[in-house]
């Protein structure tokens, strides 16, 4: 299945995946006493997706990103596109 994206569709994504990163990163550097391990280890596996991701959509390299969005999706994150 071929997906065509838009400039637009790929700025909402870089915004979305920007925004969610923001807060995953908040939460991680809260530190959290109370907080799952595992879900400490999910969100830092997120945010390194995510990091990855925008590296790729920076660098031009959209069958990449498209493949990180994938493990994204995966990984449980839902994004509006």
């Amino acid at each position: 299945m071929i997906i065509k994206l838009t400039i637009t569709d790929i700025s909402l994504i870089v915004l979305q995946l920007n925004q969610i990163g923001k807060k995953i990163n908040k939460l991680l550097s809260q530190n959290l006493g109370f907080f799952p391990f595992d879900r400490l280890d999910k969100g830092k596996k997120l945010f390194e997706l995510i990091q990855k991701t925008l590296a790729a959509i920076e660098a031009n390299d959209l069958i990449r990103a498209g493949m990180h969005i994938k493990e994204l999706e995966f990984a449980g994150l839902k994004l509006d596109i």
